[in-house]
């Protein structure tokens, strides 16, 4: 079989050559970033250069720049530093990550369900209602929201949200781990989470930004690092690797194109085709879709015998196969009776993904149904 096709950059993004060198480099420097000597010093540049870049990336100041191990440890220490700060009840965005909803809901705080409409956008007119009539015993607002939706790609109005919050004197989390490098980001909020293995850099890297005035509690504690607000032995070489993957970022553009000729494809071929968010400003390297009359599960795994990798909009807890989280908060689980699939496309993806994936698409779909004959 020749080269496998990945079309599974939202899941983890291949770790770009140039971050390979990097990391390797950074491993042949011996030292420990907290260390005064010459060796400690050299990891410690090497940080303070990765954390310039990955700022720069996210538009933000690289003091305020804190190294974690993942977006969900980001997203975790945001919460946990809000709720600290005095928030009593969470908002939360039906369409986040679970490392959000999870993590509110593990904070002893209130948490409620910002409504999603079915284009996969938060309920402005329900969010603006709710900060209105907001009970100052709840504490400052707090609100959680994924600039990006990973299964659709479906972009927030985050500066809207934005100014909503901040009039009523709250905190506001963006869990960016999707838009890095995918989409340009000018978020003026007190939280931004982002990961490294998202944009080709390796993975269990991720920062969290957090503004001079918002709270800030550690969630790990032990020695100095970080300016004392994270604690553990600095991950050089992770960081390194983040670093160079934050210059080499691009918003993908090209990637536009080729998400649109496979929906095209797609289209062609099937008349029941849904494809969820496709009227709502999306990532442009995203495409959720579903096919009713087929099993999802049964197609992605036709798919990888192909040589495509692609992932399914289905989750599995405890052994049951349960809907998509973003297509069951839009309302439209039933457009998708047997789950959906997520293609996500990368830096690595051209024309020749497209016609692989299309012919691979047209024979296993040839075969299910003359097997269902």
């Amino acid at each position: 079989m020749s080269t496998r096709v990945y079309l599974d950059h939202n899941a983890s993004s291949p770790a770009r050559p140039e971050v390979i060198d990097a990391m390797v480099q950074a491993l042949n420097t011996p030292g420990n970033a907290s260390a005064p000597h010459g060796a400690g010093r050299a990891a410690h540049k090497l940080v303070a250069d990765g954390r310039e870049a990955v700022a720069l990336a996210m538009g933000v100041c690289a003091q305020d720049l804190i190294f974690t191990a993942s977006g969900t440890e980001s997203v975790n220490t945001a919460i946990k530093s809000a709720v600290e700060g005095g928030a009593k009840r969470i908002l939360v965005s039906g369409m986040d990550h679970p490392a959000s909803i999870l993590a509110a809901e593990a904070s002893g705080a209130r948490v409620d369900i910002i409504p999603t409409l079915e284009t996969g956008l938060v309920d402005m007119e329900w969010l603006g209602a709710c900060l209105k009539d907001w009970d100052v015993k709840d504490g400052p607002p707090c609100i959680t929201i994924s600039a990006a939706n990973s299964e659709t790609g479906v972009l927030q109005d985050i500066e809207t949200v934005t100014e909503l919050v901040h009039e009523a004197g709250g905190h506001v989390l963006v869990d960016a781990v999707q838009a890095l490098g995918k989409t340009p980001m000018i978020y003026n909020v007190d939280y931004l989470a982002v990961s490294a293995h998202k944009i080709g850099g390796p993975q269990g890297v991720g920062a969290l930004y957090c503004a001079p005035d918002a709270p800030y509690t550690n969630l790990l504690i032990g020695g100095g690092q970080e300016k004392r607000r994270r604690a553990g032995t600095i991950n050089v070489a992770g960081i390194a690797g983040f670093g160079t993957a934050a210059k080499l970022a691009e918003n993908l553009d090209h990637t536009r194109a080729l998400r649109d000729a496979i929906e095209t494809g797609l289209e062609s071929m099937e008349p029941d085709l849904v494809i969820f968010g496709r009227n709502t400003e999306r990532l442009p390297n995203t495409c959720l879709f579903a096919v009713p009359c087929a099993s999802s599960s049964t197609l992605m795994m036709g798919l990888d015998l192909e040589g495509i990798s692609v992932s399914t909009g289905i989750a599995c807890s405890s052994g049951k196969v349960g809907a998509s989280r973003a297509i069951t908060a839009m309302g439209l689980a039933d457009k998708a009776p047997q789950g959906a699939i997520r293609i996500s496309l990368g830096y690595t993806s051209g024309p020749n993904d497209v016609d692989r994936f299309l012919s691979a698409w047209a024979k296993i779909r040839k075969l299910s149904l003359q097997g269902a004959a």
